[in-house]
């Protein structure tokens, strides 16, 4: 029992340390910088790019939340604010929301869902 006792606040401070639990949804705190997150950004609008018909593509201009989730490899779920490239100062911007499914043992990365809105500038 007293082994309990030294060993538990050790097991207690390890799992608040490393709170990312699997099939969890955690918040990625500086998506600017984070090397997967960005990787699954940059798939995420090209795939959006090839499957609308518009004859102008789209860029980020804002990311609005980056999540990740442990699930048999990364699910990255992101909500973005995206402009066209070549559009007149007040066309209307799209909030999208993206998620994307990367296992890179596999090397397989899938766009899972691709949910777009157009929004007023002002509301981002």
């Amino acid at each position: 029992m007293t082994m309990w006792k030294a060993i538990f606040p050790f097991l207690a401070a390890l799992f608040v340390g490393f709170s990312c639990i699997p099939g969890g949804i955690n918040k990625i705190e500086d998506a600017e910088n984070d090397e997967m997150f960005q990787t699954a950004l940059k798939f995420a609008v090209v795939q959006h790019n090839n499957g609308t018909n518009d004859t102008v593509l789209y860029q980020v201009v804002k990311v609005v939340s980056a999540e990740v989730q442990v699930v048999a490899g990364f699910k990255h779920i992101m909500t973005v604010i995206l402009g066209r490239t070549n559009c007149e100062k007040e066309a209307p911007h799209h909030r999208c929301k993206f998620e994307v499914w990367s296992r890179s043992w596999l090397n397989d990365t899938q766009l899972i869902s691709d949910k777009c809105d157009s929004i007023e500038r002002a509301t981002e």
